[in-house]
């Protein structure tokens, strides 16, 4: 059965979406990798293929808080008398929760709340339940987003179906449920579909968020695992074995104190499969055919940092880790996938219940034996698991919609995008509003100087029409932004030279210095551009975040706090702002103004993962603090008189242990 209810919970608000376009401002896609000597050159073969230099046309989500409130999402129910999932179609699909009722008990970890936080692509993301990640390395773009929901009807019973259309890599990706009448296992279709003629670099990660309890355990069919251990600008890859490495039983996440992933290499004709086993014996299977080679875990680690940053995402007292399945070994990879091809694969979600004493305290082997005949004996070889044929379906109904972007490309390239879902366009959305103009009439419509870019687009289909239009700011604006995207920068930096030429907005002054700062490093160009930028809107934040960055590189720490003090309250008091003007306390060794902005009751919403600016600062602060009270320059002592607060320390490095 399939029917559609509320799922209310405290929620954090998304915010507004940034208006800037990211020009190479995302750090995160441009983190570098290092291989130790035990990666062959087989292995090598996809790593770093692929990668993007920005994250356009989408634009980041960065403007959540911290302050919940009830909120009620949409929530899309799989059930029948075994097994109940919750989709979240509104939060890019995600299987929120997964409970037995034979067992009654819920085999996901479900965050008590929805806080998103700085970990994903456009910045949002927000941990709990299986996210659908597609593309590009990382997150899926779309995982703060509504997808489409279309409910099919099939000889063998109703099938839920969340799609959308990918705007990076162009292509129509589809996750699909069925749960049979009797079945205990609930089977996910997950499809990409690439009906262009061109080849694209593909990418899929499941990310199975499962509690983390003392005596939780990770079972594998394999001893051989890659290594991925994080540093602040770039990973390091490592091959290893286990389950015993490191000193330690890496198989228990809470055996490791830094932050790590796990990537298993199973072996290409064992059944894919991993088990998250809790200490009673009971747990989450999670099994595909073959296609879904890759399978993973990663742990935040038992550090500070990182049962730190469990509750930012949740709530005290929460812990979890992810296993994961993909299409690759490790997530440094994108793979190739042909012109007008399709990949799909099925996934079986179950609960595993054994002898504890066989999955624990036990040879790895008799571990791994016991989960491999007790998936065989529920679900069968999961490289047989079938799915109810598209050629089956007797009719479909989309339930909710998703983006206007899908239809808007079919309607630009005038082809299908899709062999198996429409893709309505709704012509009030403001966000493809002037395109629509642009396709119908070839022309591109101005607008207001301060009002905020709604969205961007990319392709040089999209360059093609904005060339031939009439001249105007926005158009030069945009084309800009076409051009970047398309890796053109002087050109880009010519359009939006000409764009401030026509008219003078925030906008094209914002992007100008950005190029200045990041692509040509003249910060002294950046600097006079972006105060121009500020100075047209100064009660943007962040036209107001990216000012502050660039002064405080530029070691104008006066001239960042004379602009700080004339800033209206509410970008005075956003988190980010704040560390940078306390970054230029620091530099002017005004420590007393700067303790009253680092201290345990600072809160920067949007601390990155890996980021360490907070720590930092903290250390930065109260040593020149402390040696100016004692006159004695003694970090270990300063240290100990004032330590990092727990709540502060978001570190995921250090000791591999």
């Amino acid at each position: 059965m399939i029917r559609f209810d509320d799922w209310v919970m405290p929620a954090a608000s998304l915010g507004k979406r940034n208006p800037l376009p990211d020009i190479k401002n995302v750090s995160y896609i441009h983190a570098g990798y290092v291989c130790s000597p035990k990666i062959s050159e087989e292995e090598k073969s996809f790593l770093g293929k692929g990668m993007i230099d920005t994250m356009l046309p989408y634009q980041l989500q960065d403007g959540y808080d911290r302050n919940l409130q009830p909120r009620r999402f949409k929530a899309v129910i799989v059930e029948n008398d075994h097994l109940r999932a919750v989709f979240l179609p509104e939060l890019g699909a995600r299987l929120w929760s997964l409970f037995d009722k034979d067992l009654n008990r819920e085999l996901l970890y479900v965050n008590s709340v929805f806080q998103p936080g700085n970990l994903g692509l456009r910045n949002a993301w927000f941990s709990g339940g299986v996210e659908f990640n597609v593309g590009i390395k990382g997150h899926n773009p779309l995982t703060c987003d509504p997808l489409f929901c279309e409910v099919s009807q099939t000889p063998q019973g109703e099938i839920v179906s969340f799609y959308e259309y990918e705007r990076i890599r162009g292509v129509v990706y589809t996750i699909s449920a069925w749960l049979p009448e009797d079945s205990s296992t609930l089977y996910l279709r997950c499809r990409i579909e690439n009906q262009s003629t061109d080849e694209k670099h593909m990418y899929w990660w499941s990310n199975i968020a499962v509690p983390e309890n003392q005596g939780t355990r990770i079972i594998v069919p394999t001893e051989e695992s890659f290594l991925c251990c994080y540093n602040e600008d770039h990973y390091e890859l490592d091959k290893i074995q286990i389950p015993y490495a490191m000193d330690t039983d890496v198989s228990y996440p809470l055996n490791m104190m830094a932050s790590h992933d796990f990537f298993y290499k199973i072996p290409e004709d064992t059944p894919k499969w991993i088990a998250a086993v809790q200490p009673d014996g009971v747990g989450l299977l999670q099994c595909s055919t073959d296609r879904q080679k890759g399978r993973n875990l990663f742990v935040w680690g038992n550090a500070a940092g990182g049962r730190n940053w469990n509750e930012f995402l949740s709530e005290p007292g929460q812990a979890y880790i992810e296993i994961q399945a993909g299409l690759a070994h490790t997530q440094l990879e994108h793979i190739p996938m042909p012109a007008k091809t399709e990949w799909s694969w099925v996934e079986g979600y179950t609960a595993l219940v054994a002898d504890p004493n066989k999955l624990h305290g036990t040879e790895w082997n008799e571990a791994v034996s016991t989960v491999n005949n007790y998936l065989l004996d529920k679900v069968g070889d999961p490289g047989k698991m079938t799915f109810p044929e598209e050629e089956t379906v007797i009719s479909r109904k989309i339930i909710y919609s998703g983006s206007g972007w899908g239809g808007l490309e079919m309607m630009a390239e005038g082809r299908s995008i899709s062999h198996y879902h429409s893709f309505p366009i709704d012509a009030s959305d403001n966000e493809i509003g002037p395109w629509l103009t642009l396709l119908r009439i070839g022309e591109f419509p101005e607008r207001d100087l301060l009002l905020e870019p709604e969205s961007f687009v990319v392709g040089k289909h999209w360059i093609d029409r904005l060339e031939k239009a009439k001249d105007g700011w926005f158009k030069f604006l945009m084309l800009g932004v076409a051009l970047y995207a398309d890796k053109r920068v002087d050109d880009a930096m010519s359009a939006w030279i000409r764009s401030i030429e026509i008219r003078e907005s925030p906008w094209a002054l914002r992007n100008i210095a950005m190029v200045y700062k990041n692509e040509y490093h003249i910060v002294s160009k950046a600097m006079e551009y972006i105060i121009r930028a500020w100075e047209m809107k100064p009660a943007s934040i962040p036209l107001a975040v990216e000012c502050a960055a660039i002064l405080t590189e530029a070691e104008n720490h006066q001239l960042w706090l004379q602009m700080y003090d004339s800033m209206p309250e509410n970008v005075r008091n956003h988190g980010r702002i704040r560390l940078y003007r306390a970054v230029s306390l620091i530099a002017l060794d005004r420590l007393e103004e700067a303790v009253e902005i680092i201290n345990p009751s600072f809160m920067m919403s949007d601390i990155k993962e890996g980021e360490l600016s907070v720590s930092q600062i903290w250390f930065s602060l109260y040593r020149k603090l402390y040696a100016q009270q004692t006159g004695t320059a003694d970090d270990a002592a300063a240290d100990a008189q004032y330590p990092l607060p727990k709540n502060l320390d978001f570190r995921m490095h250090g000791d591999r242990k």
